[in-house]
């Protein structure tokens, strides 16, 4: 069957929207911890862990979902993904948290990987010319993914319970990922399209100085951000006492922002390039983390200044694609990419780390200090790609 490349677009972006969900999960502490008695820290280990195994899968799976095609792939997450989320509503019936960690983190963290990688690798073949935004449209799709479900949890949890919560969704996005999945596929000129590359072996990428920059500079760039996101809901609470409803709005519009900096700047990166894209919303998130402290007393300001923060997080990964691509070539790419976003898995568990090292505001000043560390990082990765031509 032709395929339709807006069409494919749009196939992406529902399984993007779908996977995204994971962002919102904020929202599931304070119901789990108030239901099961699970310790908030200890309920924050699920979400780490699905990221975690996301990175993984992307990293380890990215090959064989190249090899086994967008629609075969793409079942293999959506296969994962239900059963990962139908299993959290099992381990949340029987009020087992480390049945949870295997079904929600293992097993959707899985899906997750699958379900990220596909909708990248196979839009950005179908537009050669503009990578950037290409890649930035469907990663968009991820972010706006906890926009829809921090305002379909609370209402789901109040109707149904967590444990038929869990099993609606886990329902409702393995039929948008099936149909999705089976409406992707390559491009008929794959081949034709493919640019120069850079013939490396999994070994070789992994000690390549210019793979080893990339990598420090997506992990460095996701800790701070991931860490609000990671309780999102509690900060709005404790740091400036929002409501329940109110928290419920800071986690929706973080999904909001996440999903626009990742438009805004991946577009930008395809006029000035990677790199300064890259050092300017880095740059930027250094002075936002380093006020937070000092307005963090303002409701505004710190919602403010958070939004800023969570947009170049979001950027790293719609720039990200583009970046490697541009540097390894589009053959590998994908593989490329996926051991990359094995930053991503370490972030999840080291950033909320960090945050959780001390109750006061003054936290966030670490965020800004590892974020001029990559400033030095992108300086050093400027000099290898210089050296390279």
């Amino acid at each position: 069957m032709k395929r339709n490349k807006y069409l494919i677009v749009l196939a992406g972006m529902i399984m993007q929207l779908s996977i995204g969900s994971i962002y919102a999960y904020s929202k599931w502490i304070e119901p789990l911890s108030v239901a099961l008695n699970w310790d908030a820290h200890d309920t924050k280990t699920g979400f780490s862990l699905a990221i975690c195994f996301l990175g993984l899968t992307a990293a380890f799976m990215g090959k064989l979902a190249q090899k086994v095609g967008p629609t075969k792939a793409g079942l293999i997450a959506t296969v994962f993904l239900t059963l990962g989320l139908l299993g959290s509503a099992f381990a949340v019936n029987v009020g087992n948290i480390y049945l949870f960690y295997v079904t929600f983190g293992v097993l959707q963290g899985i899906g997750l990987g699958f379900g990220y990688v596909v909708p990248v690798y196979t839009v950005v073949k179908w537009f050669p010319e503009k990578p950037g935004l290409a890649s930035g449209i469907i990663i968009m799709s991820f972010a706006l993914g906890s926009l829809l479900a921090s305002f379909l949890i609370g209402p789901l949890i109040t109707s149904m319970g967590l444990s038929g919560a869990f099993a609606t969704l886990g329902i409702g996005y393995g039929i948008c990922m099936l149909l999705s999945a089976l409406y992707l596929a390559n491009p008929e000129n794959a081949r034709a399209i493919a640019h120069a590359h850079v013939d490396l072996t999994p070994k070789e990428i992994i000690t390549d100085k210019r793979f080893i920059a990339l990598w420090l500079l997506l992990f460095l760039n996701v800790c701070g951000g991931i860490a609000i996101i990671s309780k999102a809901a509690i900060l709005g609470q404790e740091v400036v006492g929002m409501s329940a409803a109110q928290a419920t709005m800071f986690v929706a519009i973080i999904g909001l922002f996440n999903g626009l900096g990742r438009l805004f700047w991946s577009s930008i990166s395809d006029k000035i390039g990677c790199w300064t894209t890259f050092m300017i919303f880095i740059g930027i998130n250094v002075v936002c983390f380093a006020l937070i402290p000092s307005f963090s007393t303002s409701s505004v300001s710190f919602q403010i200044l958070t939004y800023i923060i969570i947009a170049g997080y979001g950027a790293g990964f719609a720039t990200l694609p583009s970046f490697v691509k541009s540097i390894f070539g589009i053959e590998k790419y994908g593989q490329v990419l996926g051991y990359t976003l094995t930053a991503w898995s370490a972030a999840a568990f080291v950033g909320p780390l960090l945050l959780g090292l001390s109750t006061e505001i003054t936290i966030f000043y670490l965020f800004s200090i590892l974020l001029i560390i990559a400033l030095i990082v992108g300086i050093w990765l400027k000099g290898l790609l210089a050296r390279a031509l």
